[in-house]
C-alpha cells in the first residue's frame, strides 16, 4: 500500500497585493480623519463664506412684516439685520 503525500492548500505568506491595498486603505482613512478633525490647512478654504445659523420661520415673517413699516435707508437695514440676528440667537439658546 502506498502512501500520497498531502499538497499543502494553505499558505502563511500574505499577497503583496494585499498588503498594498491594506496599506492604502489604512493611509486614506487617516487622512480623511486628519481632513475632518481639521488637522490639514484650509489653504483651499479661505475664499469660502462662513455659514450663518438658520432663523427660525417666526423670526423671519415678524422679521418681513415689521420691514414694510421700516423705511428702506441702510441704518434702518442694519438695525433689521441686528434685530433678526439676535431673534435668531436667542432662539438657539432655548
Amino acid at each position: 500500500m502506498t502512501l500520497y503525500q498531502k499538497i499543502p492548500t494553505t499558505s502563511t505568506r500574505i499577497d503583496p497585493l494585499t498588503l498594498v491595498a491594506a496599506a492604502g486603505i489604512v493611509l486614506l482613512s487617516f487622512v480623511a480623519t486628519a481632513a475632518i478633525v481639521r488637522w490639514l490647512p484650509d489653504a483651499g478654504r479661505q475664499d469660502e463664506p462662513t455659514v450663518t445659523p438658520p432663523v427660525p420661520a417666526t423670526a423671519a415673517q415678524a422679521s418681513s412684516a415689521s420691514s414694510a413699516a421700516l423705511p428702506a435707508t441702510p441704518a434702518a437695514r442694519t438695525a433689521r439685520e441686528q434685530n433678526s440676528r439676535a431673534q435668531a440667537t436667542q432662539f438657539a439658546s432655548v
